[in-house]
C-alpha cells in the first residue's frame, strides 16, 4: 500500500490501451452493443468490468488504478494461501505474498486495470485446483472440471490465456493418474464459458462480430517496436534471472518430497505457457508480464529460502527491493537523470484541439487515439486494426454499406483522419461528404449544422 499510494490519483501516465478500456466501458454505458457497435478485441468479461466502472464512476483513472490495487492485493494473499495450504514449500510462510507484491511494482503500467491482471486471478484459482488434485492420495477427482472452467473464464478476460488449457492438460498427463474422461472434463470446463458467451452473442445476432473482434489478431504475427522490447527488458530482466536461479536451487534440494517436486514442474510449465501467451498478446508492454508473476514469485521465493548465511537473504532482498522501486520510479518520475522513459510510445500525448472541438463526439482514425481524451468516441470504429477492413476498403460494396450505416447510427461531430482514408470514403459516399466540411487543420473534418 505504501509503495502504491504515491502514484494514485492520476499521477501515472495515461496509456493508449487504458484509454481504449475506458472508451469501451463508456460506449457500452451509452447503449452500444459490444462488438457489433463497438469494435474492440477486449474480452467480453473485461468489457463488462469496464462498463460497470463507467456506470458507477465514469471515466476515472483513479478508480481504475484503485481497483487494480485491490485485485493485486487479493492475488498476493491468495497466492500465499495456496502455497501454505498446499504445502508447496518446506515450511509455511508469508514470503510468497511479499515477493508477489514486490514484483507487481516492477513497472508502473502493471498498476493499470488490464485484462491480463483480471485474467490472472482466475489462473491462480486454476492453479489451486490443479495442485489440489496432485495432493489427493485417492487420485484425481472430477474437480478437474473447475480447472478448465477457470481457464475458460480467464480467456474471456484476456484471449491469450486460453493457451493455459494446454498447461493444465500437460500437468494432468505428466504428473497425475487422470483418466481419459477426466481430461475431457477439464476440456469441457474450458469450453463451457466460451460456449455460453458465443450463445449470448448468437441470440443477439452478433455471433459473427464476436468471432471477428475477439479472435482477430490473436494468431497474427505482431510487429513490436524497439521501445516495447526495451521497456519489457528493463522490467523483467532481474526477476527472470532470480527465477532461474531459484529453480536451479530448488531442484538441488533433496528435502522436497515427490509432490512438491511435481508442483515445481507444474510451475515451470506455467512459465512456458506464459511465454506463449506473451507472443499472442497485442504488445510486449511490462503489463503483459503479469501472467509471469506467479511463476517468478514461486521460484524467487525458493531462491531466498535456500540462500545460506545469517544475513545474506535479508541483504539481497533489500537490494532487490531498492532496485525494483528504482525501476518503477525511474519509469514514472525519474529521481536520477531523465529516467528510463518507459513506454513512451504507449503514453497518451494528445495534440491540443480548438476549444470548439473539445467535448464533442469524435472519430479518430489511426493507431493513436490520444484525442479521445478531449471527447467521446463515435461510430463503432474504435480499434484501428479491426476498423481497417472497412475504412481502408471503400471500393468494397459491403464496406460502403457498413460505413454509411455506422455513420448514420452514431455520427461523429469531429473526424480526425490520421490515415488519409476520409477523402476516398467521401468520394464513394457523397451523402456523407455533404454532412462534413474540412477545417483549417489538415486531416480534421467537422460536421455541418
Amino acid at each position: 500500500m505504501i509503495i502504491k499510494l504515491p502514484f494514485l490519483g492520476q499521477k501515472l501516465p495515461l496509456l493508449l490501451p487504458e484509454l481504449e478500456w475506458m472508451l469501451v466501458g463508456e460506449k457500452i454505458h451509452d447503449g452500444r452493443f459490444l462488438y457489433r457497435e463497438v469494435w474492440t478485441n477486449i474480452g467480453p468479461l473485461a468489457s463488462f468490468i469496464y462498463w460497470t466502472i463507467d456506470v458507477s464512476f465514469g471515466r476515472s483513472q483513479f478508480v481504475y488504478e484503485f481497483i487494480a490495487l485491490l485485485i493485486t492485493y487479493f492475488q498476493a494473499i491468495y497466492f500465499t494461501f495456496v502455497c501454505n495450504t498446499r504445502q508447496t514449500y518446506l515450511e509455511k510462510n508469508y514470503a510468497p505474498g511479499l515477493i508477489y507484491v514486490l514484483l507487481m511494482n516492477i513497472s508502473f503500467d502493471i498498476s493499470k486495470l488490464s485484462p491480463v491482471l483480471l485474467s490472472t486471478t482466475f489462473l491462480l484459482f486454476a492453479f489451486n485446483k490443479l495442485v489440489k488434485q496432485m495432493e489427493r492420495r485417492e487420485g484425481v477427482s472430477d474437480e478437474v472440471f473447475e480447472v478448465g472452467l477457470y481457464i475458460g473464464i480467464a480467456s474471456l478476460f484476456h484471449q491469450p490465456t486460453m493457451v493455459f488449457i494446454f498447461w493444465s492438460i500437460s500437468s494432468l498427463v505428466f504428473f497425475t493418474n487422470a483418466n481419459l474422461r477426466q481430461h475431457f472434463l477439464a476440456i469441457l470446463g474450458f469450453v463451457f464459458p466460451i460456449f455460453l458467451s458465443a450463445l449470448y452473442f448468437y441470440f443477439y445476432d452478433s455471433l459473427d462480430e464476436f468471432k471477428y473482434n475477439w479472435f482477430n489478431g490473436i494468431f497474427k504475427i505482431k510487429q513490436y517496436s524497439l521501445e516495447d522490447f526495451k521497456s519489457a527488458f528493463i522490467a523483467i530482466s532481474i526477476p527472470s534471472v532470480l527465477a532461474v536461479l531459484g529453480f536451479l536451487r530448488q531442484t538441488q534440494v533433496s528435502r522436497y518430497n515427490s509432490y512438491q517436486q511435481r508442483t515445481q514442474q507444474i510451475m515451470l510449465i506455467w512459465g512456458i505457457a506464459s511465454l506463449i501467451a506473451l507472443f499472442l498478446s497485442p504488445s510486449v508492454a511490462p503489463m503483459q508480464f503479469i501472467i509471469f508473476v506467479p511463476f517468478f514469485a514461486y521460484f524467487i521465493t525458493g531462491w531466498f529460502f535456500h540462500l545460506r548465511g545469517a544475513f545474506l537473504p535479508e541483504l539481497l532482498f533489500t537490494v532487490f527491493l531498492i532496485v525494483t522501486l528504482m525501476i518503477q520510479y525511474q519509469g514514472v518520475t525519474p529521481i536520477i537523470g531523465k529516467g528510463f522513459e518507459q513506454l513512451t510510445d504507449m503514453r497518451v500525448k494528445p495534440k491540443e484541439l480548438p476549444q470548439l472541438m473539445q467535448g464533442q463526439k469524435m472519430l479518430v482514425i489511426g493507431e493513436r487515439i490520444d484525442e479521445y481524451t478531449y471527447g467521446k468516441a463515435a461510430t463503432c470504429y474504435l480499434n484501428w486494426e479491426l476498423s481497417k477492413i472497412d475504412l481502408e476498403n471503400p471500393d468494397n460494396y459491403e464496406s460502403i454499406i457498413n460505413i454509411f450505416d455506422n455513420f448514420k447510427k452514431d455520427p461523429p461531430t469531429i473526424i480526425i483522419d490520421k490515415e488519409n482514408v476520409i477523402p476516398k470514403i467521401f468520394k464513394r459516399i457523397p451523402a456523407l461528404a455533404d454532412d462534413y466540411q474540412g477545417t483549417k487543420i489538415k486531416g480534421i473534418y467537422q460536421r455541418k449544422y
